[in-house]
């Protein structure tokens, strides 16, 4: 995987400057309680059940979820593929209840291009868990791709929050999520490889 830094993210959004529209941070809560679901899964057999969770201007959330495991998905899912980009986190991650929406104005439209969400994620010959900021781009109906784009560590990194908008506001916008390799900020706490859901 590839670990690219944020002095590259600040040139690729000092290049896509020129066409920038206003983007700013729109807040929604996230209750599973309040998610329908619309496919049973098998859990016994290792198959997830889906449902579909209120989000953000017409785009849902979709939950994936196997016992106490969830993954998310944001926005619409490319029409009869399999997604493989899930935010989630093996056997070890719980999502927090709020998702912060990076929303582009462009005229009277505003369109979601990203999600940043803070997860909890238990690591070895830690006490607490590693808090690590997951940056999603939203699957949109034009393009109905969506994929994780960067993971931020938050222990122990005060600029957590400004590097995963970066990377929101950059990734977000790419036209293909095939062409996008995550992001990892890890600054002084690691993140083991292993526990990154859907990659090698």
């Amino acid at each position: 995987m590839i670990r690219t830094g944020l002095a590259v993210m600040a040139v690729l959004l000092g290049t896509a400057g020129a066409s920038a529209q206003t983007v700013e941070s729109i807040y929604t809560d996230f209750d599973a309680a309040q998610c329908a679901m619309f496919a049973p899964g098998d859990p016994e057999n290792g198959v997830p059940r889906q449902a579909v969770c209120p989000g953000y201007g017409g785009y849902p959330v979709l939950l994936q979820s196997i016992g106490d495991n969830q993954s998310l998905y944001f926005g619409f899912p490319p029409d009869g593929e399999l997604i493989s980009r899930w935010a989630s986190f093996v056997d070890t991650g719980t999502a927090h209840d709020v998702i912060e929406w990076r929303v582009r104005t462009e005229g009277d439209r505003r369109v979601p291009l990203a999600t940043i969400q803070r997860w909890f994620v238990d690591v070895p010959e830690r006490e607490s868990p590693v808090e690590v900021l997951v940056v999603q781009k939203v699957g949109l109906i034009e393009a109905w791709q969506g994929c994780i784009v960067g993971y931020v560590v938050a222990t122990g990194n005060p600029n957590a929050n400004e590097a995963a908008r970066t990377i929101a506001d950059t990734l977000g916008s790419a036209p293909q999520c095939r062409t996008i390799e995550p992001v990892i900020e890890e600054g002084t706490v690691p993140l083991p490889q292993y526990m990154l859901y859907g990659y090698d």
